[in-house]
């Protein structure tokens, strides 16, 4: 496969510099960039947006660089270019989304939205003087669309840099001229592994890939970077190079069939045919690669275009949108001002080492860089302590944990069967049994030895915070922080907010959370809090049409043709039937009048069919435990099912009426959530169904879904289901949108 190879291959640790005396630094623009010239005529630009906000490319900072270029070619003409940035560990996270907004809201401005940012990073590319980009940090989008219109890139070995292309994971594809170059420097296979993904790669690994010309620790990419144009333009090297990589990618057509039939295969395996940004990526990458790079740029704003205007683009900005909302919001209040957020914590507990309390020490472990860890069973801490340290240095690079982590954090772990080790905490975590007598003793203890101004959260998913806060002399520090199981892969944590929890607990919790790189919602205390009550009537649902007498294959699967991970049967068997019956009880005996105890789930547990955990529920598993394997469905879910049949309801025939008594319930549910003030957001409620469970981002949460019905199509469509009863009934607040062709998202 064609690749084109680093100007300067061997220079991983270039030399330093032989620069002069500087100039003092033009002052910023409005777009944050300033320029300085050296006495060797070596011109810095560096890139600086203004009030501490992260280099973030606009139309401005565009504005910015052009008319820098314009005095540049005025002036006298520089030896030399090097951009870097001003802010530490951040070279650019890529265009604002804010073009990509109004490019997707007025799909005839999406070609302008492109040249925007191409036309000036072609300028940047055609100078007749070296460029070079010194990535000393974060590199993403737009930002590394920048670095590849220079001639040359330095990246550096520090653990905060990191380069990649995101806009899959918007619904987009780089539209700055990334489509059209990086297949030239690392070949058309690697660029779209690396487009079609949305991963990040390391300073390394984009050396190797020759995506980086030299590799070398921060404290020199500056002066490796100006060694490299210096060189370049003493012997006219980037020319060279220009004329290479402006030339079609030499591919053999064998290859390209292969590369294109293979990648196909993988693209839809992964996508399930629902993100459409991935295939246009591949065929975008093969036909501007066979083009010249002045010609192939038509094919990537094409390519842009077209996705730009589908609802899968827009949606999943939605999603990125819910996202940062959510990293500025302090869990109280209008929130989102940095300098309101509480200290963090320095020092956390966590009481409780079975699978839940090991996930959160590992959490804690990984975050902080120390935990205590307390059971009173000391085998209890023996079996957790290699999972919660192999948790803690789980690479994602390498798929597994990373020894030098792993040796690094193994002294912050500490273990007792007291909980008097906690008296210097911060924060501590109860996590054990789901017994409210033994989680208020436990509290109680815990209340006893740590400091008045610790926080202590307790990780239930069925408890009532209200009743476990009698046990406490001060309620107004406890909360609950709901973890979801497995705790290092779930995004999503519910900080439960009782009605003692003060504010200030609210908002240390939250930032606690962010910390832990987790997503964290605050939900009012309720049965279910919001997730398992958005989840119970979607469960409850399946078994009732396994009542009536449907396939359980035909259940899950229309499931995933939607786009969930798996089907509500399937997750079943993940949770694990016992801890669903109890779950089940509780919420049943709370929402009694449009929800019953499944008689079907009882009498599974009582057959031993406890799901994965037990080697069969639902389906049968290839063995025990998480990572089994479905073979098929059990064939003795009949019998089961055989004493408490349903007849079956004529309007469930196919995976569409299976798709809307499976969802539209949830819809039912999140109106009534919204309207007893569960959540503080409308939003909060699609982030989490998202992150908890698994509702397809490309439809951009449950209720944005529901908005693409329209409330009068779903009471429609509740109207043919009117025969299964008051779960089915439309809510006061879903008529009145019906009524008025209000939103819900509104």
């Amino acid at each position: 496969m064609a690749s084109s190879r680093p100007l300067f291959p061997e220079d991983h640790a270039a030399p330093g510099s032989r620069g002069g005396a500087s100039d003092p630094p033009a002052p910023p623009g409005e777009g944050g960039i300033t320029v300085g010239r050296d006495a060797g005529g070596i011109v810095t630009i560096t890139i600086a947006l203004p009030g501490g906000r992260p280099n973030v490319f606009d139309a401005a900072f565009l504005g910015d660089l052009a008319t820098v270029l314009d005095g540049l070619d005025h002036g006298p003409p520089p030896q030399g270019l090097l951009i870097r940035s001003g802010r530490p560990g951040v070279f650019s996270v890529g265009a604002d989304v804010g073009l990509l907004e109004h490019a997707l809201r007025e799909p005839g401005r999406v070609p302008e939205a492109c040249r925007l940012g191409r036309e000036v990073f072609a300028r940047l590319a055609s100078r007749p003087w070296p460029t070079a980009a010194v990535i000393d940090g974060t590199c993403l989008g737009g930002g590394l669309e920048l670095a590849l219109a220079c001639d040359i890139r330095v990246a550096s070995s520090a653990a905060h840099t990191w380069l990649g292309f995101p806009e899959v994971k918007l619904g987009l594809l780089p539209g700055w001229g990334g489509v059209v170059r990086l297949p030239r420097l690392v070949g058309p296979g690697p660029a779209v592994e690396m487009l079609a993904s949305g991963e990040t790669i390391d300073g390394q690994s984009a050396w190797r890939s020759g995506l980086v010309d030299a590799w070398v620790p921060s404290d020199r990419t500056e002066a490796a970077a100006r060694s490299l144009v210096e060189r370049a333009a003493a012997d006219g090297g980037h020319h060279r190079r220009r004329l290479a990589l402006a030339a079609p990618v030499a591919l053999d057509p064998a290859e390209r069939t292969f590369l294109a039939e293979s990648t196909a295969t993988v693209i839809d395996g992964r996508t399930g045919g629902h993100y459409p940004a991935p295939r246009v990526i591949l065929d975008a990458v093969l036909e501007s690669s066979a083009l010249p790079a002045d010609e192939a740029g038509g094919v990537e704003e094409r390519a842009f275009a077209a996705l730009a205007r589908g609802d899968v683009a827009r949606h999943l900005v939605r999603v990125f949108r819910l996202g940062e909302r959510n990293r500025r919001d302090r869990g109280v209040g209008a929130g989102g001002d940095p300098a309101d957020r509480p200290a963090p914590f320095a020092q956390a507990g966590v009481v409780g080492a079975g699978i839940m309390g090991a996930g959160i020490a590992a959490l804690h472990l990984r975050a902080l860089g120390g935990v205590t860890l307390c059971d009173v069973e000391p085998r209890a801490l023996e079996r957790a302590v290699g999972t919660i340290l192999e948790e803690a240095s789980w690479d994602r690079v390498r798929r597994g944990p990373d020894a030098a982590r792993l040796a690094r954090l193994a002294g912050g772990l500490r273990t007792s069967t007291r909980v008097d080790l906690l008296a210097d905490a911060d924060i501590v975590v109860e996590s054990v049994l789901e017994r409210t007598d033994v989680k208020r003793s436990v509290l109680a203890g815990i209340e006893e030895v740590v400091r008045p101004d610790a926080v202590i959260a307790t990780n239930t998913s069925t408890n009532p915070i209200t009743r476990l806060a009698t046990a406490l002399r001060d309620p107004s520090r406890f909360c609950g922080l709901h973890f979801f199981n497995p705790v290092r892969r779930m995004m999503l944590v519910e900080v439960v907010r009782g009605p003692a929890t003060s504010d200030d607990t609210v908002a240390r919790a939250v930032e606690h959370g962010k910390r832990l790189g987790k997503c964290p919602i605050v939900v009012l205390d309720s049965p279910g809090f919001l997730v398992n009550r958005m989840l119970m009537p979607y469960l409850h649902e399946a078994v009732e049409m396994l009542r009536e007498g449907l396939d359980p294959l035909a259940i899950d699967a229309a499931a995933r043709a939607f786009g969930m991970p798996m089907g509500p049967l399937e997750l079943y068997d993940m949770i694990g039937l016992d801890t669903a019956f109890y779950a089940g009880l509780v919420l049943a005996d709370a929402y009694r009048d449009r929800i019953d105890a499944s008689p079907v789930v009882p009498a599974m547990v009582k057959s031993g069919r406890l799901g994965r955990k037990s080697g069969g529920g639902f389906y049968r598993y290839s063995g025990v435990g998480p990572d089994a394997r479905v073979t098929h469905p059990d064939e003795g879910i009949a019998d089961v099912v055989a004493p408490y049949r349903l007849p079956a309801h004529a309007g469930t025939a196919d995976a569409a009426a299976i798709v809307d008594r499976l969802l539209l319930p949830m819809v039912l549910e999140a109106t009534l959530v919204l309207d007893e003030g569960i959540v503080r957001d409308v939003r909060d409620i699609d982030l989490a169904v998202i992150h908890a469970l698994g509702f397809p981002p490309f439809r951009g949460g449950l209720l944005a879904w529901a908005d693409g019905l329209g409330a009068g199509s779903i009471v429609r469509r509740l109207e043919a289901l009117e025969p299964l009863g008051a779960r089915m009934r439309p809510t006061p607040r879903l008529v009145s949108l019906a009524r008025h062709g209000g939103r819900f998202t509104d």
